[in-house]
């Protein structure tokens, strides 16, 4: 019982702690991304006759809910409480501050007003009004003539509570080493990051691996059935000769090296060659390839894209290149074919074997990212469509012998490559 009798004490005194807790817990309207310094010099602006908070014990709230801080220095913002135009707009904030309001409901208007927060230097404002059962508090500082935090929190005699209260309610949060003179002022010559000029040229080096294959995700199999599906005969003989797919295995890994880059951010280039590694599709159930130990073909691709792209910039770290590319290539196809070493000579069959065109031409399509980071190095995805053809239309001529079907007049196959850069600006 006595055990018991202690248990349920604990119990209660949690659920003590827990509702006290709750009484005099903060209430965020809104929190933009304001910058808390390192050492911070704290101003706090107050209309009210006595403040409602010391500032030491402040300071000693601080730096006991964020060990970040360092030693913050804190103090009663006495020449904002003795000028007119400060008085008017804290009065007027007094009576508008109010749960579902926007930033820029409250801001400061009159010119001299605007100058004072200009003015404050890495400094931190603490604004505090009084409002009967709870207090209304915005945070000010030299980046804008409106508040970068308000809320509120419950009113409490104790001082040192409320202070421990204000700081984890909006002080809360990762701090910054505070500027020097000079760093201030080139921070101010800085242009906005939404206008800020990109630079006139950006270039960058890769190598990729990706994959290969007939089939487009998301589409019916049978489109492609009969060129996934067909056999070699006689080293020669397929059911259609229109695609190389008929022929030579249609997926496979791909391997790229490219270099490229672009103009302004907007429009560039790029070159590159690709590689890869084809098996012949032969029919094992053909008793001809019995001499044969391999046969497969090497494809060798260069060609030219031409790219479209948007930039973001989400993290100072990081860069994001959303981008679409259109171009061309030339593909050219280098066998490796050997006999069993048990045969002495080939079969009539294989010294007729098919031939594949000396080159093939085609054209690319598709879309992509680069994820750069520290301006440097980079990882990209990008997915798309690559064709291959020869032309089989030629003008007509009654002495023309006939001729043999011409092999992979129309190939198109999908693919999808994952990429590591480097990323440099040669000019600004």
């Amino acid at each position: 019982m006595k055990h018991l009798a202690q248990f349920l004490v604990a119990v209660i005194t949690l659920i003590h702690v827990f509702w006290a807790s709750a009484a005099y817990a903060g209430d965020v309207y809104f929190d933009s991304k304001w910058t808390l310094w390192q050492n911070a010099d704290i101003l706090i602006w107050t209309t009210e006759k006595d403040s409602p908070i010391d500032p030491k014990e402040f300071c000693l709230s601080l730096r006991r809910n964020n060990t970040g801080i360092g030693e913050p220095k804190c103090r009663l913002f006495g020449e904002w409480e003795r000028d007119t135009v400060a008085t008017r707009y804290a009065s007027w904030l007094s009576n508008n501050i109010e749960p579902g309001l926007e930033a820029h409901y409250l801001k400061a208007r009159h010119p001299s007003m605007m100058a004072k927060f200009q003015a404050l230097e890495d400094k931190i404002v603490l604004y505090i009004t009084d409002k009967g059962s709870d207090l209304k508090i915005a945070i000010f500082d030299e980046n804008a003539s409106e508040p970068r935090a308000v809320g509120s929190v419950s009113k409490n005699a104790d001082k040192i509570a409320l202070g421990d209260e204000i700081a984890s309610t909006l002080f809360d949060r990762h701090t910054t080493r505070r500027l020097s003179k000079e760093e201030r002022l080139k921070k101010e010559s800085e242009p906005d990051d939404l206008y800020k000029e990109t630079p006139t040229f950006r270039s960058w080096g890769g190598i990729s691996a990706g994959f290969a294959q007939a089939q487009i995700p998301l589409t019916p199999d049978n489109w492609y059935s009969s060129h996934t599906r067909s056999r070699v005969g006689n080293y020669r003989i397929t059911k259609d000769s229109v695609s190389l797919w008929n022929f030579i295995d249609d997926s496979t890994p791909l391997f790229t090296v490219y270099v490229g880059g672009i103009w302004f951010g907007f429009i560039g280039g790029e070159i590159f060659y690709r590689y890869s590694s084809h098996d012949v599709k032969i029919d094992e159930r053909d008793s001809v390839y019995e001499e044969l130990d391999h046969w497969n073909f090497s494809q060798h691709e260069i060609g030219l894209n031409v790219l479209l792209s948007r930039s973001f910039e989400p993290f100072k770290w990081l860069d994001l290149h959303l981008f679409t590319f259109l171009g061309f290539q030339y593909s050219f196809y280098s066998e490796d074919i050997e006999l069993k070493d048990s045969k002495k000579a080939p079969s009539k069959e294989y010294e007729t074997r098919i031939r594949f065109e000396d080159a093939y031409k085609g054209a690319l399509f598709g879309f992509g990212t680069q994820c750069v980071f520290l301006h440097h190095y980079g990882i990209s995805v990008r997915t798309g469509l690559s064709s291959r053809g020869k032309d089989i239309y030629t003008e007509p001529s009654p002495d023309a012998a006939a001729e043999p079907t011409t092999i992979g007049a129309s190939t198109i196959d999908w693919f999808i490559s994952f990429g590591l850069e480097y990323h440099w600006t040669p000019f600004k």
